[in-house]
């Protein structure tokens, strides 16, 4: 479940945000001023070569999320669009 926090939250308390989304699984919108500016969620996991993550594996799970209805002005108006998985 997606929880919104203030950006002000997450400086006083960035270490048990990152261990809620990384052992619990937790998900967060951070805002700033009212405005949704940044989303935490956990890494999808990836494989590894020689303790080293391949490069095309870690694109790959990132390339799995895609924009809804992506205009051409999205540089421009990025805050308003909603991006899913």
């Amino acid at each position: 479940m997606k929880q919104t926090i203030k950006a002000t939250q997450i400086r006083s308390s960035f270490a048990e945000i990152i261990n809620r989304v990384v052992y619990g699984g937790e998900e967060f919108i951070v805002e700033r001023q009212g405005i949704p500016v940044v989303f935490i969620t956990k890494v999808p996991k990836v494989e590894k070569q020689n303790n080293k993550v391949s490069p095309h594996t870690f694109l790959s799970n990132l390339n799995k999320y895609v924009l809804k209805d992506a205009p051409k002005d999205l540089a421009k108006n990025h805050d308003k669009y909603i991006w899913e998985r």
